[in-house]
């Protein structure tokens, strides 16, 4: 039944025994996007498997307390097709009736509708409708629509891939449709479709032979998606959206989790093509897409709504444009808006993968308008990528993989992002007649865990035993000591940025950051700690501490980095090949224990806290010595850590504000 004039939604997702935990999470998050509607296979090769009876008994009650099931029962003539290792189909219509049969008497009363799935590959066999393995097939599915009909279940007849209008004419002509109650079509605009003429024309192709032959059934899409192997959510989006406005009675899209390698390589013909790893609503690692996003915050209209995040081209602009890769994000969306504030055009180029960071782009939107472009894209398309470089008057390469905990369980998809994202944009600059500078942010876990730095504790701090160290901090002398995936990935790219500043001239220099906090920031465990110590404080949570608790940072107001970018802008020709550490300085040191005492304070509540084991190349001690960038150009930083709490604390509690009252009004 449509919803609002749309279609009704429903999620497609193959299931297999033993899958108990990831039903659960596809459960979860249905419920999170408000889909109702779940598609799934029924395997008679699963169900003779051992343990296969006690995996239907289980799955089929348990998916019917949460949504509506359609159960997809397999079948394909012999040689036509679907691997007999998947489907081991019965081999005339009595048994394939005689396996409805079973499902129906014993979980029929957690479905109302029986789709008959079917997947023909060849298009010559529609030249041979005669072919005795044909005939067989349509007697098949006649005889099981009418025996599922007689039941009390409502058929669908599954699609047939682009050859729907001809499968459906078959199937009328044959006398099947009389048994039938929703015909189901499948395409993939974007990613499997050789031509496409839109849904209007496909699905109108359908309704007439429906016509033609006076059968009143239903049109669904039983099957649809986009796959983001290109890392485009933009695409998906704009695809999604597309079958919600096709005129179906229903839309099932493809698929709620991308596949792991796993499950790619398990030997199922459905996963025989790269591109069907990527065809979730969630990435392997379990991070939301954009369009899951959208959906679970305010459902099909919020996806609608998004059409800004589509920007391609501004009005022409008196100044050419500063792009910030990873512009969305907390560093990036407040340099934009320093930016935009001096009428300085500005292209956020923003994969919008981290939680909240459309927030930012829409707020930067909001006031600045025109001088703000969103480039959705990942620095991984390095097309994309270099014709964004190409308009640019200066280059802030803030996107990458930011937590050491993410590298440790995907260290190529780290590595693809930081060293070959920063390559690809190396690339594009080097290509052109006049280069625009680009300034980096590196880290300061490339100098690893500092362990030869002798420390000390001194209450609830650790602190170097070297007198020069305890005075000014870690210094751009420090030798590297890349441990992680993370810090050899933001090694890789740290050393790429100089070397091409000294091989190719480019005019390019590193910041080798410490702990940045201040507004527009969404932190993590894993990255934006002081952010994420507030909101947990905020909600009044639990805080995990890795190690004692009195490990040491200096943390760097947001706005005094700005300053810094802007320096740096200013003086690049001066600064060129250079590294600068970047931070609060000793003037702006803390323990995690300090901070904690602190946020106490500030929420006038004591936090709740956990201590549990240091993780893999943790510092117990750091802090920056930015003399050299100060030599060179004056900076110090002028917000102090008590201020610059107090403010980053009272904008979460604005945004929390915000966003009750936003639930409260729906």
């Amino acid at each position: 039944m449509k919803s609002n004039g749309h279609p009704a939604l429903g999620i497609l997702e193959w299931l297999r025994p033993g899958e108990e935990e990831r039903v659960e999470r596809l459960l979860a998050d249905l419920k999170a996007i408000g889909v109702t509607h779940l598609r799934t296979g029924i395997s008679w090769a699963d169900w003779h498997t051992e343990g296969g009876e006690k995996w239907y008994d289980w799955l089929l009650p348990r998916l019917a307390q949460e949504v509506h099931v359609l159960p997809c029962f397999h079948y394909t003539p012999p040689g036509l097709g679907i691997a007999a290792s998947e489907c081991s189909p019965p081999r005339n219509p009595k048994q394939y009736a005689d396996s409805l049969d079973v499902f129906i008497t014993r979980f029929g009363e957690y479905f109302e509708w029986v789709e008959l799935w079917n997947k023909p590959r060849n298009p010559l066999e529609w030249n041979t409708t005669l072919d005795p393995h044909w005939l067989i097939f349509c007697e098949m599915v006649g005889g099981a629509a009418h025996w599922v009909r007689t039941r009390g279940k409502k058929t669908v007849l599954g699609a047939s891939g682009p050859m729907d209008a001809q499968w459906v004419r078959l199937m009328c002509e044959r006398g099947v449709m009389q048994y039938i109650d929703a015909v189901g079509i499948h395409g993939f605009p974007g990613t499997f479709e050789f031509w496409w003429d839109g849904w209007n024309a496909k699905i109108a192709r359908v309704r007439r032979v429906l016509l033609q032959h006076r059968s009143k059934a239903e049109i669904w899409i039983t099957e649809t998606g986009y796959s983001t192997w290109r890392h485009d959510e933009r695409g998906q989006i704009a695809a999604f959206i597309d079958a919600m406005h096709a005129p179906a009675e229903r839309v099932y899209w493809h698929g709620a989790h991308d596949l792991d390698l796993a499950q790619f390589a398990n030997g199922n013909e459905f996963y025989s093509d790269e591109r069907e790893r990527y065809f979730g609503l969630r990435r392997q690692d379990g991070s939301e897409k954009l369009l899951f996003r959208l959906l679970a915050h305010g459902g099909l209209e919020a996806v609608e709504n998004s059409g800004w995040l589509g920007w391609s081209a501004v009005p022409r602009q008196r100044k050419r444009p500063i792009v910030i890769t990873g512009g969305c994000g907390f560093i990036g969306c407040n340099l934009a808006h320093a930016l935009c504030s001096r009428d300085q055009p500005v292209i956020l180029y923003d994969n919008l993968s981290r939680a909240g960071v459309e927030q930012n782009a829409e707020w930067l939107r909001d006031q600045h308008g025109d001088l703000v472009q969103l480039e959705v894209a990942d620095t991984r398309d390095a097309r994309t990528l270099a014709g964004c470089i190409a308009r640019a008057a200066a280059v802030f390469h803030f996107a990458a993989q930011v937590a050491v905990t993410s590298s440790l369980s995907a260290p190529v998809y780290d590595f693809d992002v930081n060293a070959r994202g920063t390559l690809n944009l190396l690339e594009a600059v080097r290509g052109l007649r006049n280069p625009p500078p680009i300034i980096f942010t590196s880290t300061n876990k490339v100098y690893g865990s500092l362990e030869e730095v002798d420390l000390r504790l001194d209450k609830e701090r650790y602190e170097p035993v070297d007198e020069q160290i305890r005075a000014c901090g870690i210094s751009e002398d420090q030798r590297l000591d890349l441990y992680s995936p993370y810090g050899c990935s933001k090694g890789a790219a740290d050393q790429y940025i100089l070397d091409y500043a000294r091989t190719f001239g480019l005019p390019a220099l590193v910041f080798r950051m410490s702990c940045v906090y201040g507004p527009h920031q969404f932190g993590t465990e894993d990255q934006g700690w002081v952010a994420h110590f507030l909101i947990k404080a905020l909600e009044q949570r639990q805080i995990t501490i890795y190690g004692d608790g009195k490990q040491v940072r200096d943390i760097l107001f947001i706005d005094d980095l700005v300053d810094a970018f802007l320096l740096a802008r200013k003086h690049i020709r001066m600064l060129s090949g250079q590294v600068f550490n970047i931070g609060g300085g000793v003037e702006n040191t803390t323990s995690l224990r300090e901070l904690l005492g602190l946020i106490d304070e500030l929420n006038e509540s004591r936090l709740r806290i956990r201590f549990t084991s240091w993780r893999p190349g943790d510092q117990r001690y750091y802090v920056t010595n930015f003399s050299r960038f100060h030599t060179a150009t004056g900076w110090s930083p002028r917000v102090g850590k008590l201020q610059g709490l107090r403010r980053l604390y009272d904008w979460l509690q604005e945004e929390r504000s915000t966003r009750e009252r936003m639930v409260a009004t729906g």
